[in-house]
C-alpha cells in the first residue's frame, strides 16, 4: 500500500497532525475528494486510523470504511482494531466474519493476532481453536508473531496454560514477548512457581522490563510479596550491572501494591526514598501507590503527607485514603475524607469504589444509619448500580447489627445473584448473635456454591458447640473429616528488620519456632504468676 504521491503524502500528514475534531477530519476527507483520491486506500487508512486512535470516533470511522465497496486488509485491520480496543468484540468478530466469508481480503499475520483477542470473549469454549485452525490453514502457523498472539490467547481465555506451554515450546525464534507471554499466562492461572523455573530459563541478555515486570506482579497478584520484593531487588541490581532494565512506573505500582498488602512499611520507606531519586516522584500512578501503599500498613500520616503534597490529585487517591482509613477501622476518619472529597467535586466524583470504601468504614464502625444513608446516596444521587461487592458490605453491616430480616429483605431484591460473600457475610452475623437457624440456611447455600470450602461447616460446628448442641456439632465435624473439603489455614505476618515472617496455624515450620514457644510459655507463665499474687 504505498502512497500516490510522496508531496501529497507529506501534505495530508501535515494537516492530520494540526486536527483536532472531526469536523476538521471532513474538511480533509473533501479536499482528498477534489483531488481524485476520496477511494484511495492509503489516505483512507490515515483518515480511519486517525480517527479512531486521536479522535475515538469509531462511528465516524465505520462510515468511511463502508463507503468503499472492496475494502482492502489495511482498512479492515484499522476498523477490526478499533472496535477490539473499545472493546466491541461482537462487532469486531461480525466484520471480520464477513470479510472472510465474502472473500473480501485474506487476513495476515496483524489481523489474526487482533482477532484472537476478540473471538475468545464471543465464543469462549472454542474461539481460540477456531481461529488457530484458520491461522494453520493460511500458513501463518510458524509466524513467532501470530504464535506468540495464540499462546497469549490460551493462557488469557481459556485458562488452558498446557495448551499456551505447547504453542510456546514450537516456537523456534522466540523474544522477550514470548516469554512475557508465557510467564504472564503462569501468572494468571495460578501456577507461579512455573512462571519463576521458565523466568530462571530465560537469556539474561534480553530480558527488559515489561519482563521483569510480568513476574513481579504475577509474585504480588498470587500473595507471594516476598518473592515479589525480591525480584525487585534483582532488577534493581541488573540495573546498577549496565543491564538497562530501568524499572518504570509499572514497576513500581506493582511493588508498593505488594508492600501494602505484606505490611512492610520500612521496606515500603526505602522505595520512597528509591522513587524520588529515579524522578518517579511527580507521577501520578506512583502517588496513588505511596498514598495506598502507607495507609495499607497503617502510617495514615505518612499517607496524608504525600496526598497533600501531591501537585495533583484524582479519584483514585482519594479513593485509596478512604479505603485504607476503612480497611483500619478509622470509620470516622473515612467518612470525613469523603465529606472533603465533596467539596472538590469538580475535581473528583464519587464512584463505585468510592462507596464500597464507604460502606466499609460504616461496617468497622457499626454504623447501621450511615451506611444506609450511603447505599441511598450512590443510588439515588449518583446514579450508581449497586455491585456485588455493595451489597456485601451492606449484608455485612445489617448481620453484624443483628438486622437480619432487613437483610434478607436486601437479599431477595439484588438484582443479581447472592454469591458466596454475601452469604458468608449473613453466616458471620449469625455466628455473632447465634441465629442458629439462618445460619443453618446460609451454610446450606454456601456449600451448593462450594462445597470444597470445609471452613463454612467448622463454623457451623463451632457454633452448635458454643450453644450446647454437642450431637449436631459432632455429627458436621464427622461429615468434615470424610469429605474432601478443605479449611484455609489462618495466616499472620510481622515485618522485623525489613523482613516479613508468616505464620500459618498448626505450623512449626519457622526456623525460630523453638524460640517464639519458649517466649509465649515465659509470658504464659509470667501472667499465672501475676493472676495468682492478685487472687492468693
Amino acid at each position: 500500500m504505498l502512497p500516490p504521491s510522496t508531496s501529497l503524502n507529506r501534505h495530508v500528514l501535515a494537516i492530520l497532525d494540526k486536527c483536532n475534531n472531526v469536523n476538521h477530519l471532513k474538511q480533509l476527507q473533501a479536499h482528498l475528494i477534489a483531488l481524485g483520491h476520496g477511494h484511495t486506500h492509503f489516505y483512507a487508512f490515515k483518515l480511519i486510523r486517525f480517527c479512531t486512535v486521536r479522535l475515538c470516533n469509531l462511528a465516524y470511522a465505520r462510515r468511511m470504511f463502508d463507503k468503499f465497496s472492496s475494502p482492502n486488509i489495511f482498512l479492515y485491520t484499522a476498523i477490526i482494531n478499533a472496535y477490539t480496543s473499545v472493546p466491541d468484540h461482537v462487532s469486531a468478530v461480525l466484520l471480520y466474519r464477513d470479510m472472510v466469508r465474502e472473500n473480501r481480503s485474506k487476513p495476515n499475520h496483524f489481523m489474526l493476532s487482533i482477532i484472537l483477542k476478540s473471538w475468545p470473549e464471543v465464543l469462549p469454549s472454542y474461539g481460540v481453536e477456531l481461529v488457530q485452525t484458520q491461522i494453520m490453514k493460511s500458513g501463518f502457523g510458524g509466524n513467532p508473531v501470530v504464535q506468540t498472539a495464540i499462546l497469549d490467547a490460551y493462557s488469557r481465555y481459556g485458562v488452558d496454560v498446557g495448551s499456551a506451554r505447547k504453542v510456546f515450546d514450537e516456537i523456534s525464534d522466540r523474544n522477550v514477548v514470548s516469554w512475557t507471554a508465557m510467564i504472564s499466562g503462569y501468572a494468571r492461572a495460578g501456577q507461579v512457581g512455573n512462571a519463576v523455573l521458565l523466568f530462571e530459563d530465560m537469556p539474561e541478555g534480553i530480558r527488559d522490563t515489561p519482563f521483569w515486570n510480568s513476574i513481579i506482579a504475577g509474585c504480588a497478584q498470587n500473595g507471594l510479596f516476598s518473592e515479589a520484593i525480591e525480584f525487585f531487588r534483582r532488577m534493581v541490581v541488573e540495573e546498577g550491572m549496565g543491564a538497562g532494565n530501568k524499572p518504570n512506573q509499572g514497576t513500581i505500582v506493582c511493588v508498593l501494591s505488594a508492600l501494602g498488602r505484606g505490611g512492610m512499611l520500612q521496606f515500603g520507606k526505602c522505595i520512597h526514598g528509591y522513587i524520588y531519586r529515579s524522578g518517579l516522584g511527580s507521577d501520578l500512578f506512583v502517588v496513588n501507590g505511596l498514598i495506598d501503599m502507607y495507609g495499607k500498613c497503617g502510617s495514615f500520616e505518612k499517607s496524608r503527607i504525600v496526598f497533600d503534597k501531591s501537585a495533583e490529585i484524582n479519584l483514585a487517591s482519594w479513593n485509596s485514603l478512604i479505603n485504607c482509613f476503612a480497611l483500619h477501622g478509622r470509620s470516622c476518619d473515612a467518612i470525613r475524607t469523603f465529606e472533603d472529597m465533596l467539596l472538590c467535586e469538580d475535581e473528583a466524583k464519587p464512584d463505585g469504589v468510592t462507596f464500597v470504601g464507604l460502606l466499609n468504614a460504616c461496617t468497622h464502625g457499626g454504623m447501621v444509619v450511615e451506611g444506609r444513608r450511603y447505599f441511598d446516596m450512590m443510588i439515588k444521587e449518583y446514579g450508581i448500580e449497586p455491585q456485588i461487592e455493595h451489597y456485601g458490605c451492606l449484608i455485612d453491616l445489617l448481620g453484624r447489627s443483628g438486622q437480619f430480616k432487613e437483610a434478607m429483605e436486601v437479599m431477595k431484591g439484588m438484582r443479581i445473584p447472592p454469591d458466596e460473600v454475601i452469604w458468608g457475610s449473613l453466616l458471620n452475623g449469625c455466628k455473632i448473635h447465634r441465629r442458629m437457624d439462618l445460619a443453618e440456611f446460609a451454610v446450606k447455600k454456601l456449600i451448593d456454591i462450594n462445597p470444597n470450602n470445609g471452613g463454612y461447616r467448622a463454623i457451623l460446628a463451632n457454633l452448635y458447640g458454643e450453644m450446647g448442641k454437642w450431637d449436631e456439632a459432632q455429627k458436621v465435624r464427622k461429615i468434615l473429616s470424610e469429605g474432601d473439603a478443605y479449611k484455609a489455614p489462618g495466616c499472620s505476618w510481622i515485618e522485623v528488620d525489613s523482613q516479613v515472617h508468616n505464620f500459618y496455624s498448626v505450623d512449626r515450620s519457622h526456623p525460630k519456632m523453638e524460640e517464639i514457644y519458649g517466649v509465649l510459655e515465659c509470658l504464659v507463665n509470667t501472667s499465672k504468676l501475676s493472676y495468682a499474687s492478685f487472687h492468693p
